[in-house]
C-alpha cells in the first residue's frame, strides 16, 4: 500500500474549520431570523443566540467532517500517520465541545418555544454526527449533498425561524430552498477540490463515486436549479424584490470560470462558492 509522505493540510485546525463555509450558517440562520422579524415575531436575544448556535454547529460539523479518514490513516505505518490521527482526534474533540455549547443554547431556546424545535435540533445534531460516523456515515455513502440540503438548509432556516418566532411555517421552508441548494453547492465545491485525495484515501464521496466530470456537471445543474427555484418563488410572490439577487449572479462567473477552465488546482473553488452563498443570502434577506 502506498504511504503518504507529506502532511495533508486539510487536517490542520484552521483548514478543517473551513471558515468560508460559515456563510452557510450565517445566511440560513439569518434568513430564518429575518423572516421571523418580518412576521412581527422578532426577539433580539433569541435572534443572537440562534446566530451563535448556528455558527457553532457549522464549525463542529466541519471539524468532525474528516473523522471518517481515520480508517485510511490506521492502515498507514508511518510516524506521519500518527500525527495526522492525533490531529483528526483533536479536531473531533473540539467539534464535540462546540456542539455541546450549541446544544445548551438550543435547550434555552427550546424552553421558550416547545418540543417541535427540540425535534428539529435533535435531527440536526444527528445529521451532523452521522455525516461521518458509523454505522450511517452519509459522506461515505455518497449522500453528503442530500444531507447538507436537508440539515444545513431546510432545517436550519426553519429552526432559526421557529426559535425566534415560536411558530412553524411552510412558507419558510419554501424560501429555504435556494439556500439549501447553495449549501449543497458549497459541499460539492469541497468534494471537487479534494476528489484526487479522497479517491486515493478511499473516501467514497458523491464525486468520487460518480467521477469528477459528473460532479462538475452537477455543480452547473445545481446553479441552474437555483435560478429556476428563484423564478418560481418570485412568480408566486414569495420573493418580493428579486432585483436584490442580481449581484449574486455576477459572482457566479468566477467559480464557474475556474471549474471549467481545465485547471487542476481548485483550491479557490470552495471560498468562491461560499462568497456566492454570502452575497445571495444577503440579497435574499432583502428580497423577501
Amino acid at each position: 500500500m502506498p504511504q503518504a509522505t507529506e502532511y495533508p493540510q486539510k487536517y490542520r485546525f484552521f483548514r478543517a474549520l473551513r471558515p468560508f463555509s460559515f456563510s452557510v450558517a450565517l445566511m440560513t440562520c439569518g434568513l430564518g431570523v429575518t423572516l421571523a422579524y418580518k412576521s412581527g415575531e422578532g426577539q433580539l436575544l433569541r435572534a443572537i443566540l440562534v446566530m451563535v448556535a448556528g455558527v457553532l454547529l457549522q464549525a463542529a460539523t466541519n471539524l468532525f467532517n474528516d473523522y471518517a479518514d481515520l480508517g485510511f490513516w490506521r492502515r498507514q505505518t508511518t510516524t506521519l500517520a500518527k500525527h495526522v490521527m492525533h490531529q483528526i482526534r483533536m479536531n473531533a474533540l473540539c467539534a464535540m465541545l462546540l456542539a455541546i455549547v450549541a446544544c445548551l443554547l438550543g435547550l434555552y431556546l427550546v424552553s421558550h418555544t416547545g418540543w417541535l424545535l427540540l425535534l428539529i435540533g435533535l435531527l440536526g445534531v444527528a445529521g451532523g454526527y452521522f455525516y461521518t460516523a458509523e454505522p450511517v456515515n452519509l459522506k461515505e455513502r455518497g449522500l453528503g449533498l442530500v444531507a447538507v440540503f436537508v440539515f444545513s438548509g431546510l432545517l436550519m432556516v426553519e429552526g432559526a425561524y421557529m426559535a425566534v418566532s415560536g411558530d412553524w411555517s411552510f412558507c419558510v421552508l419554501l424560501l429555504a430552498l435556494p439556500l439549501s441548494i447553495l449549501s449543497s453547492l458549497v459541499l460539492l465545491a469541497n468534494e471537487l477540490r479534494d476528489v484526487e485525495d479522497d479517491t486515493r484515501r478511499r473516501i467514497n464521496t458523491f464525486t468520487v463515486r460518480c467521477g469528477f466530470a459528473v460532479g462538475r456537471s452537477l455543480y452547473l445543474i445545481l446553479f441552474l436549479m437555483l435560478f429556476v427555484v428563484v423564478v418560481w418563488l418570485a412568480a408566486f410572490d414569495y420573493i418580493q424584490e428579486p432585483i436584490w439577487l442580481l449581484p449574486s449572479v455576477i459572482c457566479l462567473y468566477w467559480p464557474l470560470r475556474l471549474l471549467f477552465s481545465g485547471q487542476k488546482d481548485l483550491t479557490g473553488l470552495p471560498p468562491m462558492t461560499g462568497r456566492v452563498f454570502m452575497v445571495f443570502g444577503l440579497g435574499l434577506m432583502c428580497a423577501v
